[in-house]
């Protein structure tokens, strides 16, 4: 058998997929099915101890037992694509909001969303500050058409729940006093003195970023409203902190 074919079937297995395991010539001091079982559940315990310590929230809320079936359903629908883990888990929020068990639990995506954020968040290390020398050495005509860009893992996120009071009220362990009809708009980014930062936003300045993030030009956002007073305040929090020319 070739090492491709051998390595295919190794992976279906630990899929739970239907596999000879007899044309796997494996030898050991156990039965082929014990060797592939052992291997198989340490496989799951791995990957669902590194989604437990990235979505610390999420297995709070629902509990061990239930996070490891979230985990091996997600493990199973999306098997770790190659040997480099940083990035699983990049789609645990919307695989929490596509199945049928969390129904019950319409905000858990969004916290997923926030517990991944942060967990991004975390390993950036340089934040630039808005680069206003390079925006004057522009001509008029290009700046029209240059684009904000906001610091790599910001995360913007609106919600029919209160997200981040559910979120904090998680991690003080203090889940009283939450009003569940109350919708929220909030940010999370990048810090140098925090792991991150994160905060409730207006309907209007959510909007504002989000049109930010779609990439249009700053002559298009200027058609937006509030357009000066947004631009000043998230230029001077850092929230906005560089630019792309138009033909970038």
């Amino acid at each position: 058998m070739k090492l491709a074919e051998l390595q295919t079937k190794f992976c279906q297995h630990l899929l739970h997929q239907p596999v000879d395991l007899s044309a796997l010539n494996i030898t050991g001091p156990l039965p082929v099915e014990q060797l592939m079982s052992l291997y198989r559940n340490n496989f799951y315990v791995s990957l669902t101890d590194y989604l437990k310590g990235c979505f610390p929230s999420v297995n709070a809320l629902v509990g061990e037992e239930f996070f490891a079936q979230l985990a091996k359903a997600f493990i199973i629908g999306q098997p770790l694509a190659n040997a480099n883990i940083e990035l699983y888990g990049a789609d645990f929020s919307e695989f929490i909001d596509s199945i049928e068990q969390t129904r019950s639990l319409p905000y858990l995506a969004g916290i997923a969303a926030l517990d991944w954020g942060f967990d991004r968040a975390k390993g950036v290390t340089e934040i630039a500050s808005f680069p206003f020398v390079e925006l004057e050495q522009l001509t008029e005509q290009q700046q029209l058409q240059i684009r904000f860009q906001m610091p790599a893992e910001t995360l913007l996120l609106a919600s029919d729940y209160p997200l981040l009071s559910i979120w904090q009220g998680v991690k003080k362990d203090c889940l009283e006093g939450i009003d569940m009809d109350l919708a929220e708009y909030l940010i999370l980014q990048p810090s140098v003195t925090e792991a991150a930062v994160f905060y409730p936003l207006s309907a209007s300045q959510y909007k504002f970023l989000s049109t930010i993030s779609t990439g249009i030009s700053l002559e298009q956002l200027a058609d937006t409203a509030d357009f000066q007073l947004h631009l000043n305040h998230f230029i001077g929090n850092a929230v906005i902190n560089g630019f792309t020319a138009g033909d970038e």
